[in-house]
């Protein structure tokens, strides 16, 4: 209970304390420039974090981002199936013409 009354205290005591000094507008002024600065940087250092994110997310998938990894795989997948595709059968294709146009010697 005594716990309870030194909070009911202490928040009377800010309160207090809170109006005695806002109640000249000078201090309300100052209060206004510092509030302002401090949202301006954090706004600022939150853009950073945003950027700096994005960069370093470039050729890094996270592991546990499995929408990220997805696009990896699929990534990865096409790329291969290309090669399989198109390099591949070029190499067949031509290993085979090779093969028949090259006279056989006995």
């Amino acid at each position: 209970m005594a716990r309870g009354n030194n909070r009911s205290l202490l928040l009377a005591g800010l309160a207090a304390g809170t109006y005695a000094y806002f109640s000249k507008q000078e201090n309300r002024d100052k209060a206004m420039v510092a509030f302002n600065n401090t949202k301006i940087k954090v706004n600022s250092y939150i853009e950073s974090q945003k950027n700096k994110a994005d960069m370093t997310k470039t050729g890094h998938s996270d592991p546990h981002d499995i929408d990220d990894n997805n696009m990896v795989d699929e990534g990865a997948m096409t790329s291969v199936q290309y090669y399989n595709e198109e390099v591949q059968d070029q190499m067949k294709e031509t290993d085979t013409k090779d093969i028949k146009d090259t006279p056989v010697f006995k």
